[in-house]
């Protein structure tokens, strides 16, 4: 299934995607939930973060491709180091469709494509067997960052946490499995610029999850970016970013300058 956050007529509600259409539902997918009889088309409806986390999460440093400019950026070494959790920041997160606003003080603005865990049940202290259980789904994400200085300060709090610099979505799907291997794409104004597959991540899903709540409460609808593979590049104002993940679908974001869109 292809669960979504909506918003219709100025209120908010989670669907069910049909094909083009959404229907709604009564409830959550974090709990019990009926479908409606209230469908509506993609196109009339606006995409929100497909959960309201309590926390949004990452780690860095999970395809050996990425681990050098990752390196380079930061002047942190990332290699060996194992599972490095990070705090993205829920007032990043917008949704399929919202602007990604290049502030004032940035320098130079990448994307990073990343699939993205989302949380369906409360965990602590999960083994990698019971991480399963505690994943709703996974959904598309872009954690965008500066990385022209912003990534050498102590903490990725100002890289990555700006308003708009996380965009997740469309939707969360549950019935994909990351370990399999899924292809994911990245593109820029229609161009393709970089291909990977969930399969070559150094530390999978249930590693993550597990890990992670071996230090803290992990709550349904919290999101967790599972690290950027490839060499990024720099967005400017007036590009469209899109993040493709296989069995799940297609996150696009236009990028603007701040002061043109949600800031």
């Amino acid at each position: 299934m292809r669960f979504a956050r909506l918003r219709v007529r100025g209120r908010e509600h989670y669907g069910l995607i049909e094909g083009e259409q959404a229907r709604l539902i009564r409830g959550s997918p974090f709990g019990r939930w009926e479908a409606t009889t209230q469908v509506h088309s993609l196109d009339s409806v606006q995409f929100r973060p497909p959960t309201q986390p309590l926390q949004a999460l990452g780690i860095g440093g999970n395809y050996a491709d990425h681990i050098a400019q990752a390196e380079a950026t930061s002047g942190k070494a990332h290699a060996g180091r194992g599972i490095q959790p990070w705090v993205k920041g829920a007032a990043s997160l917008i949704g399929h469709g919202a602007p990604i606003v290049i502030t004032r003080e940035a320098q130079e603005v990448h994307y990073e494509a990343e699939l993205v865990i989302v949380i369906g049940r409360r965990c602590r202290r999960a083994s990698k067997a019971e991480a399963r259980d505690c994943i709703l789904g996974y959904t598309c994400g872009n954690d965008v960052s500066e990385k022209a200085s912003w990534e050498k300060d102590l903490s990725f709090w100002r890289a990555k946490g700006i308003p708009s610099w996380g965009p997740v979505g469309p939707w969360v799907a549950t019935d994909v499995d990351p370990t399999k291997g899924l292809d994911l794409i990245v593109r820029v104004n229609g161009q393709e610029h970089h291909r990977t597959n969930t399969k070559f991540m150094f530390h999978d899903v249930y590693d993550i999850v597990s890990y992670m709540s071996q230090y803290t409460w992990l709550f349904p609808g919290d999101v967790i970016f599972t690290g950027a593979a490839g060499v990024s590049r720099a967005l400017k104002p007036g590009d469209v970013v899109e993040v493709e993940i296989e069995g799940i679908g297609t996150l696009s974001n236009p990028v603007v300058s701040e002061g043109l869109g949600e800031g």
